[in-house]
């Protein structure tokens, strides 16, 4: 017999046995106006598609506001608002490149 395991999310009980997890991911509440997206596999791809690297900003007609972009050069990570990349900027001191804090 398969040991049996639960985890509760809020409201929510997840099973786990040897083969598989059983959620209901529209039960759990989240305040995301900018992700449209019923599951978590859709929900990581709506978001990864939003994210640009690389050592020039992305530009064109499918650059929206919300889009982010780690600019590869200098080790900074941008936001789209409205026309412009702004940096997002953090208060820990060290870098962004998988260095220590």
């Amino acid at each position: 017999m398969a040991k049996v395991a639960s985890k509760s999310f809020n409201t929510q009980t997840a099973a786990k046995s040897v083969e598989s997890f059983t959620i209901d991911s529209g039960k759990i509440p989240h305040t995301s106006s900018s992700v449209t997206a019923t599951n978590v596999q859709s929900a990581l791809e709506e978001v990864a598609s939003q994210l640009a690297v690389g050592a020039e900003a992305p530009t064109g007609v499918s650059v929206t506001e919300g889009d982010l972009w780690y600019d590869t050069d200098d080790d900074k990570f941008y936001a789209r608002d409205e026309d412009s990349w702004n940096e997002v900027v953090t208060s820990l001191s060290g870098t962004v490149d998988g260095g220590s804090y």
